[in-house]
């Protein structure tokens, strides 16, 4: 997979009028990763620019935003050792840290730069940048360990066109260029819209909801209660995305700080820590009191560590994975054969969708429609207290004031990109819209906005003009 890096024209003098920079295409080798979705930023009302500047979250991607925007507002020159810091060494096989000097020297030619515009996903997003000369849309992806895989400056593309009626959203989901289905489902049962393919598919990182339902039941069960300590250490540190993998080993967090960062920053470490304290057992459960029509398809159920390796490491084990197919013991045996720690990412770049190997987590839209109402069964419960807080930390997108409360959880992977939401509005049954998508070639799904966009579509269309 790869993708280009654009750059502008060369640099003028300090006291010379600004030019318009020219793109300039230099490729770069890319990579997808299991994420979850990053909430819309709230504007902010200091710019640089003539608009306002937009919150860059704090995610894997964000933070590599963060440092291209510093550098591209710099007065000197971007230190060789930094750029090979941030940068994949598969992207630095095909851009050498001299050339990207040149990059941000040109960049620097048209400062003050604001992010007035952000779109993204925890390893991938697009941010319209802009200065007194030229506006262009930033896109950028990270690996799994959160290093920049591909960046592209060009100028910005032309907004989606937002689907006003269900038929003109169904003819859009028919013409994307990947597999896609959207569902529209009253919690009381009702489906008000379906379009594209409705059958079960990979949903990355949604897969934490069944785990949140796990957690509750420990604690309703007296197993475990939200103040319990959990201990991050080797055997449960994972890969990107979140936070906890950076922490050192014996840090200490409580069973809600865990469910915390597992559901609004999608944190990978995190998520195993809540699986080991529960056992997988339990979640396996949870998955089927929740309404999970085939929980043999998840069945044993995967932490996102041994996806990882799956994924990213020894082919012969993904290879046995796929071939077991849906024989529970024998997917045991390949997992009980998985290494200790987390896989080395440097063929990352090169990593194909492991969903068509069975290694992902699978669903349909009735199984997480089915999931999200469980869950808020759960919040009702004292041991469910903090749920609704936990699901709704991070909506994902922007919807209209008419949702009174949304809860989201999304997920991507190579070839994957996935989002669900529950919805609330007054003098209406709550909704949950699902929208999953797949792809032989993940750079189809390098923009989120498209697929995700529909939910918001969706919303739009149930409430009116």
């Amino acid at each position: 997979m790869s993708s280009p890096i654009d750059t502008p024209s060369t640099r003028s003098s300090a006291r010379a009028p600004r030019r318009r920079p020219a793109a300039v295409a230099v490729a770069a080798a890319t990579a997808a990763v299991l994420v979850g979705c990053a909430a819309d930023p709230a504007p902010d009302d200091a710019s640089a620019s003539s608009a306002a500047s937009v919150e860059i979250p704090a995610t894997p991607v964000g933070e590599q935003v963060r440092w291209v925007m510093d550098e591209i507002n710099g007065d000197e020159t971007t230190d060789a050792d930094d750029i090979e810091t941030h940068f994949d060494d598969a992207a630095l096989e095909q851009l050498a840290p001299a050339e990207l000097q040149k990059v941000f020297t040109q960049m620097q030619a048209a400062a003050p730069w604001t992010a007035v515009a952000y779109d993204g996903v925890e390893t991938q997003a697009r941010v319209t940048i802009e200065s007194e000369q030229v506006t262009y849309d930033m896109s950028i992806s990270v690996t799994p360990d959160a290093r920049i895989a591909m960046l592209l400056f060009a100028p910005p593309q032309p907004e989606r066109t937002p689907a006003a009626s269900w038929d003109e959203l169904t003819q859009q989901i028919d013409e994307a260029a990947f597999t896609v289905g959207v569902q529209v489902r009253e919690v009381d049962g009702e489906v008000l819209y379906e379009g594209g393919d409705q059958a079960a598919g990979p949903i990355g990182s949604v897969f934490k909801l069944w785990v949140l339902g796990a957690v509750v039941d420990a604690v309703a069960a007296g197993r475990l209660t939200w103040d319990d300590e959990l201990v991050v250490d080797a055997e449960v540190r994972s890969l990107p995305s979140g936070e906890l993998q950076d922490r050192p080993d014996g840090t200490k967090v409580t069973v809600r700080e865990a469910a915390e960062k597992m559901i609004a920053i999608s944190d990978n470490t995190a998520t195993d820590m809540l699986i080991r304290a529960v056992g997988r057992d339990a979640v396996e459960t949870a998955m089927v009191s929740m309404g999970h029509a085939d929980p043999g398809a998840n069945t044993p159920f995967l932490t996102t560590r041994e996806l990882f390796w799956l994924l990213f490491g020894d082919p012969d084990l993904r290879a046995l994975w796929g071939g077991a197919g849906d024989d529970p013991e024998a997917r045991r045996s390949v997992i009980e054969r998985l290494p200790a720690g987390v896989p080395d990412l440097s063929a990352a770049s090169a990593a194909t969708p492991g969903w068509r190997d069975g290694a992902d987590w699978f669903a349909t839209p009735d199984d997480l429609a089915a999931a999200h109402e469980a869950l808020q069964e759960r919040a009702r419960t004292e041991a469910g207290a903090p749920v609704r807080d936990i699901l709704s930390a991070n909506p994902g997108l922007a919807f209209g004031d008419e949702w009174t409360f949304v809860a989201f959880k999304g997920g991507s992977s190579v070839g994957v990109l996935a989002g669900s939401w529950y919805l609330e509005r007054e003098g209406a049954a709550p909704v949950v819209i699902t929208v999953l998508a797949r792809a032989d070639d993940a750079t189809t799904l390098a923009s989120p906005a498209v697929a995700l966009g529909w939910a918001q579509d969706a919303a739009a269309i149930l409430t009116g003009p």
